[in-house]
């Protein structure tokens, strides 16, 4: 076992998160700066990746100035984006009696703020929901619905997603808490559930 401490640019400069699989990003963070990069992927996946970094930077450019959101940066080509890195452990790290019942509210209070902008998250698990000092954030708004993106089918799209913000945040209450009601899901959600 060293005894060696680590250089502090190498660790602020670390890859946090290597992809899960091949049409996941690969996401660095260099000091404040995290920068989500599909350009390495193979073709079909950078082009899948060049859609969810349209998509993100959009989400929040309509957040933007929202507690608990990242900033865009600068988007220097069609496959990367940079932004603002937040603080914070992931809740996917923490176990019930870890989180406050402040906290909790401030999390619904965002998802409720972030809906009355026209985003859905859509895809807020627990690993997308961070804590730091009581305050919660949201990052990887790479698949998130932002009002408008298709207009004939907008009012139902964005219902679906935020029936997925709400089961989100259903099972953030259930796990930690213990309680809670879950949403009426979309019936394709049902049948996807049943399935899985």
């Amino acid at each position: 076992m060293s005894s060696e401490k680590r250089d502090p640019a190498q660790t602020a400069n670390e890859i946090p998160y290597l992809p899960r699989n091949r049409w996941k990003a690969l996401v660095r963070r260099e000091g404040d700066i995290i920068i989500k990069d599909y350009s390495a992927s193979p073709p079909g996946a950078r082009f899948y990746g060049r859609i969810c970094i349209a998509w993100e930077a959009s989400a929040l450019e309509r957040l933007r100035g929202l507690p608990g959101i990242p900033l865009v940066l600068e988007r220097p080509g069609p496959y990367t984006l940079k932004m603002t890195a937040v603080p914070g452990q992931p809740i996917s790290k923490m176990k019930k009696g870890d989180l406050s019942e402040a906290y909790f509210s401030r999390l619904v209070a965002l998802f409720e703020q972030m809906h009355t902008r026209g985003v859905a998250h859509g895809d807020a698990h627990h690993r997308n929901i961070l804590v730091h000092n009581e305050l919660p954030y949201l990052v990887d708004f790479s698949t998130a619905y932002v009002r408008g993106r298709l207009p004939v089918l907008d009012h139902t799209i964005f219902k679906w997603f935020v029936l997925l913000d709400l089961e989100r945040l259903y099972k953030v209450e259930k796990k930690f808490f213990g309680r809670g009601t879950p949403p009426k899901m979309f019936f394709l959600y049902r049948i996807a559930k049943r399935l899985s």
